[in-house]
This record gives C-alpha cells, sequence and structure tokens, in this order.
C-alpha cells in the first residue's frame, strides 16, 4: 500500500501507484504533471493547464486565476523560484 502523499507540482494527492508519474510510486509528481516519459511538463505547460482548472473549478476570470495559479505555484517545492513566478 502506498503512503499517501501529494504531488510537488499541484499537490494531488498520490494514493495509489497509478496516481504517480508513469506508475513510479518513487516520482514526487503526478500523472497528470509530467509527459509520457515521466518528466515534469515545461512550466508553460503546467502553468496553463493549472489556470484552465482555475477557471473551471473556482470561475474566475483568466486575470483572477492567473494570479491565483502564481500563487499556488510559488508554494510548490517544483516550482520555488522559478523565474517565471519572480
Amino acid at each position: 500500500m502506498t503512503t499517501s502523499v501529494v504531488c510537488e507540482s499541484c499537490s494531488m494527492p498520490m494514493n495509489a501507484p497509478g496516481d504517480h508519474a508513469l506508475g513510479d510510486e518513487s516520482s514526487p509528481y503526478c500523472r497528470y504533471c509530467t509527459d509520457d516519459t515521466g518528466h515534469l511538463q515545461a512550466f508553460a505547460e503546467r502553468f496553463e493547464r493549472m489556470v484552465q482548472w482555475a477557471i473551471r473549478k473556482d470561475g474566475v476570470d483568466r486575470d483572477e486565476a492567473e494570479a491565483r495559479t502564481k500563487d499556488f505555484m510559488r508554494s510548490m517545492p517544483a516550482w520555488r523560484g522559478h523565474p517565471e513566478l519572480a
């Protein structure tokens, strides 16, 4: 049984092997934040997907979604200190 951990990119709970990139429980990233080789997606792609998620989930406009996404990403280990978030 997998210990419950969260993705270091998006904070999605990863409770089962299939939640991790490529089903690899040692991966710090979920299957949604990685490409088909198990590597973290580029910042621009992750940012856009997270913005779209915020628009759908929270019902906010794009400017608000971008601001919220930047704040959130700054708190995540995968993106802390990223130049796009300075």
